[in-house]
């Protein structure tokens, strides 16, 4: 891959501030595809929607409806994409199909898709991630952020919180010698875990300082993961967990609310600080217990004893899944040990 590529994803241009949107869209060159959905298109500035060439309300992250949305764009000199993750890997499709700039606009920072260059694409029944593709700019626009329900705005520390299992188990996949570790890397992604519990109050309270905290975290993690050459600094068995929650349930999560779930759990199978970030999560008012998101304990008994079947057939990395029998008694014990909320 391009080098030069690689260092513009490590240090894209971020744009953060109030009401930036329009004037940030507006500047760039020549015509432009819109990527959005309902709820945030509703909050973009009239000029942005009436000078695209096209609007395109995306629906779906299955291959054969990427396809069919870059198939089916009319020839545009940029992509624009505004709203969630769904739609920002959407519009990162497009742009990596049609060989197209890209601007991405995250109206919730409930996912770190805006700042990832790979494309999450559903590929029979597991989500999968293909492609290359950066930003050139990434509009952090406050307004059009807060104005999405706060709490998918706080699920956005899931995404981050996951370096706590993520680094154990890189560094478990590391003792197999299936996976390169390093130090520096490592020491770096505790850095940004470390100063992640430190904002949980302004997290709670949806602050400006909170939403830039996050936002620019998501970018040095995806540094990290590029210097790595893969995500294990930051993704490890509770992203597992959570691809086979969606896989078993046929439903859709808040991203980081399920992946602070699966962080819990599996932090507590890892002996690695549990309780703190179950603390944590409450302390920022994720709402990321099973009963929040509607996930029962039968439910959670069968996604947790089909695990490692489920990794094995997906050929994900070593994690402590590998480590571990998933046998009933087990699984009791990981439900029973989630700790109670703080108060």
């Amino acid at each position: 891959m391009d080098r030069r590529l690689i260092e513009l994803a490590k240090r894209p241009d971020v744009l953060v501030g109030h009401s930036i949107l329009e004037e940030a869209v507006l500047a760039g060159p020549g015509s432009y595809v819109l990527l959005s959905q309902p709820e945030p298109l509703a909050q973009v500035p009239r000029t942005v929607v009436d000078r695209a060439a096209a609007v395109v309300m995306v629906t779906s992250l299955d291959e054969a409806v990427l396809e069919g949305t870059a198939s089916e764009v009319p020839e545009v000199e940029r992509v624009v994409g505004i709203g969630g993750g769904m739609t920002m890997d959407n519009a990162k499709y497009v742009a990596w199909k049609r060989e197209l700039p890209l601007v991405l606009a995250p109206s919730i920072i409930s996912v770190d898709a805006s700042v990832t260059n790979t494309v999450a694409i559903r590929r029979n029944g597991t989500v999968e991630y293909d492609g290359f593709v950066v930003a050139e700019p990434i509009i952090a626009d406050l307004d059009l952020i807060s104005a999405a329900p706060e709490r998918l705005n706080r699920a956005g520390v899931g995404d981050l919180l996951s370096i706590q299992t993520g680094r154990h188990d890189w560094a478990l996949g590391a003792k197999t010698g299936t996976i390169a570790f390093d130090d520096e890397i490592d020491i770096a992604a505790a850095s940004v875990l470390e100063a992640l519990y430190g904002i949980a109050d302004e997290v709670a309270a949806v602050t400006d300082r909170a939403l830039e905290h996050i936002i620019r975290a998501y970018v040095a993690v995806n540094a990290l993961l590029l210097d790595a050459g893969h995500s294990g600094p930051e993704e490890g068995s509770e992203h597992y967990f959570g691809y086979a929650t969606e896989a078993h349930t046929g439903r859709s999560f808040v991203h980081g609310e399920l992946i602070g779930l699966g962080t819990v759990l599996m932090s507590g199978l890892q002996a690695n600080d549990q309780a703190r970030a179950a603390a944590f999560l409450d302390r920022c008012h994720v709402e990321w217990r099973p009963e929040q998101l509607d996930v029962d304990a039968g439910t959670l008994h069968a996604i947790l004893g089909g695990l490692p079947d489920f990794v094995r057939h997906a050929s994900l990395p070593h994690s402590i899944i590998d480590e571990t029998t998933f046998d009933p008694a087990t699984i009791d014990a990981m439900l029973a040990s989630l700790p109670a909320p703080t108060t």
